[in-house]
């Protein structure tokens, strides 16, 4: 059952530094790799986020955890505004919202054993006696399903779907609010996928967590997410639910990512990602690859609501009927 809003983005901007090949050159410039994106998230929902490689999923998850600082917008948590500069809204960020990433070996220290990993996730405020530590461990590993045994090997002597029960284990073990996950089945064999999926379904229920599920397979939105977001090279395009977006995609990027029938092996049809042609860089951004085009897509079209949905295109723009009724007909 869905709650109050848990999370709200407001036009979030994440820029990073480029570096510049002339050696004598001292002008910093950056590269906007997330631009404008607004979403808000309601309490106990599965909120997923698509679109292909480099659309800056990940960007967006890693500003949500305080790993990137966001350069313009804000974000709110359970309706207190985050103020990345500040070390105790930082503190409160981590502590109520973790992450679980696609490459659970990247994540976990080869030098460890898979009982220290996961004790890395307890709040490094509160203390614990040994005793204390150990039970949580335990308790926290029977409920990711990890056996016992496996506690005192190290990652090299696990298989990819008990490391990824780790970073489960390593995220929940002090509680959360919100678990954002990062392509978490991806690197998994379909097999394991399945089981890891339905684990993460029956925590949910019994952590009352409230996801972020972020992935380029539509195939796995459709089974967890309760709504998406499609991005597009940093840009939000559409809004809705998952299942108005399956029976009635609005956006031509979202229709263009249907049909070309995202596969959960990760195959997205296109050829290469220049099939689609590069972004815009004015206008709006799938201008260039965007089939249903008008003069008027030239400008940056605003962020429409129609009904329930959001979706971000000149077609839904009541200005432009005509056009769009001609378009729609023509779908």
């Amino acid at each position: 059952m869905m709650g109050n809003k848990i999370l709200e983005v407001k036009d979030l901007e994440v820029k990073f530094p480029v570096r510049s090949k002339l050696l004598a050159s001292k002008e910093e410039k950056f590269k906007i790799v997330i631009e404008k994106v607004s979403f808000s998230i309601m309490e106990g929902e599965t909120f997923g986020v698509v679109g292909e490689t480099g659309s800056g999923k990940s960007t967006i998850a890693k500003t949500l955890v305080g790993i990137n600082y966001p350069s313009a917008g804000e974000i709110y948590l359970m309706g207190r505004k985050i103020n990345f500069n500040k070390k105790s809204d930082l503190i409160f960020l981590r502590r109520n919202v973790g992450i679980i990433f696609q490459d659970p070996v990247g994540s976990l220290n080869p030098k460890l054993r898979i009982f220290d990993i996961i004790l890395e996730g307890l709040n490094f405020e509160e203390k614990y006696t040994k005793e204390e530590k150990r039970d949580k461990v335990y308790a926290v590993a029977k409920k990711v399903g990890l056996n016992e045994s496996k506690l005192f090997s190290y990652p090299s002597e696990l298989s990819g779907g008990e490391k990824q029960r780790v970073s489960l284990a390593r995220a929940i073990i002090s509680p959360k609010k919100i678990l954002i996950l990062d392509e978490p089945t991806s690197s998994l064999d379909v097999s394991i996928q399945a089981q890891i999926l339905n684990l993460l379904q029956n925590l949910k229920e019994e952590l009352n967590l409230t996801y972020i599920f972020i992935t380029h397979d539509f195939n796995v939105i459709k089974y967890m997410c309760d709504r998406l977001g499609v991005l597009y090279y940093g840009r939000m395009l559409e809004i809705s639910e998952v299942k108005d977006a399956y029976e009635n995609p609005l956006h031509p990027y979202t229709k263009d990512l249907m049909n070309a029938n995202i596969t959960i092996e990760g195959n997205s049809g296109f050829e290469s990602e220049t099939e689609l042609g590069e972004p815009a860089r004015n206008g709006c951004i799938y201008l260039n690859s965007c089939r249903f085009k008008m003069d008027i897509c030239n400008r940056d079209p605003p962020m429409i609501e129609l009904n329930s949905r959001l979706v971000k295109c000149w077609l839904y723009d009541k200005s432009q009927k005509e056009d769009y009724i001609k378009v729609k007909g023509s779908n």
